[in-house]
């Protein structure tokens, strides 16, 4: 089935979407066909856990999943399949219409938190592999709260499956040029930039420990900021919020294409003076652009005091999962239905 993957959607483009991804989120990804096979390199691939595959003295992968079926892991893929070490695989399909095509290997990654090295130990001496080799390996995978790895993979879902449908429909993907949808298919790329927005959103959320976070569209027609997307904010309040450029705070990061980071140090009073909400003490705002154009604004904002995720790393890598979720919707503009 790989060949029907490689028909719908540009290698190239993938394999840097893919490639994009994986070192946004610190988290090894790699497609595999339905038969398990290889369509892309693998990102973030780590030379210290290939070298201990081929040390095993039992020839069994640390790092593979149990379960050899795809078809089995796909029926509950969102709840990933665990490997010998202990450790979860998510194995996101690739579809067009409900087919699927090809998978998106997420992992291996760690749920919870880390086991006591002893545990790790006593895998190593049962896997035939070297122990300090493989706490080194361990000690570099990423550990992933079980709402947060749902929020990637619903993400990665929504993305892959927009660039089969898109692709499918003969649209090309190419290195120089992004996703352009025709007029016929509006509908569909409207939906799918919902559900895309609304899986960056949740992934924002859950990577900052923001209690609320929306998304503004810039509508052409009337030269507005309206809420798309939101979460944690009253519906009330998102149907009739509305911000110009220059105006609010959403309306100044659109206005200056430059995300702002707002704390309880803040000494800027422009932006003070614009805080709606007394009670937020931290808050991110980030411009979602296309070749420099400003399409929109994602939110970010909490009450609590201690928020040691509202950095500027955190600036940095919400910046990078935006720089993907661009790439994948071309700029096209949605309605502002």
């Amino acid at each position: 089935m790989s060949s029907n993957f490689k028909n719908i959607v540009d290698i190239n483009k993938w394999q840097k979407i893919q490639d994009h991804f994986s070192e946004v989120l610190r988290v090894g990804l790699c497609t595999r066909d339905r038969k398990g096979n290889l369509i892309t390199k693998p990102s973030l691939s780590s030379q210290i856990r290939a070298e201990l595959l081929k040390k095993s003295t039992t020839k069994t992968s640390p790092w593979d999943c149990k379960q050899k079926n795809l078809a089995t892991i796909e029926k509950n893929w969102e709840e990933g399949c665990i490997t010998p070490a202990g450790l979860h695989n998510f194995f996101v399909p690739l579809q067009k219409e409900k087919e699927t095509f090809a998978y998106l290997v997420v992992g291996p990654v760690i749920l919870g938190k880390r086991q006591e090295e002893s545990n790790y130990i006593k895998t190593a001496k049962a896997l035939g592999i070297d122990e300090n080799k493989f706490l080194e390996a361990i000690r570099e995978i990423r550990v992933f709260s079980f709402s947060g790895i749902k929020s990637v993979t619903a993400l990665l879902y929504d993305i892959g499956t927009h660039i089969c449908e898109s692709g499918s429909s003969g649209i090309s993907l190419k290195e120089d040029a992004p996703v352009d949808i025709s007029s016929d298919l509006s509908e569909v790329h409207d939906f799918y930039i919902n559900n895309i927005l609304e899986a960056l959103l949740e992934v924002s959320c859950n990577f900052t420990g923001a209690e609320r976070g929306s998304i503004m569209l810039f509508d052409e027609s009337n030269k507005e900021l309206y809420i798309r997307v939101a979460k944690g904010i009253d519906k009330a309040i998102v149907a009739k919020a509305r911000s110009r450029i220059g105006e609010g705070i959403a309306g100044i990061v659109a206005q200056e294409n430059k995300p702002f980071f707002i704390n309880e140090n803040m000494s800027d009073e422009r932006i003070r003076s614009k805080l709606k909400n007394p009670s937020i003490k931290h808050a991110i705002g980030i411009p979602l652009t296309v070749k420099e154009k400003v399409l929109g604004v994602l939110n970010l904002s909490t009450s609590k005091s201690a928020a040691d995720k509202f950095t500027s790393e955190s600036i940095a890598t919400l910046d990078g999962l935006r720089q993907l979720v661009e790439t994948t919707l071309g700029g096209i503009q949605p309605s502002s239905n």
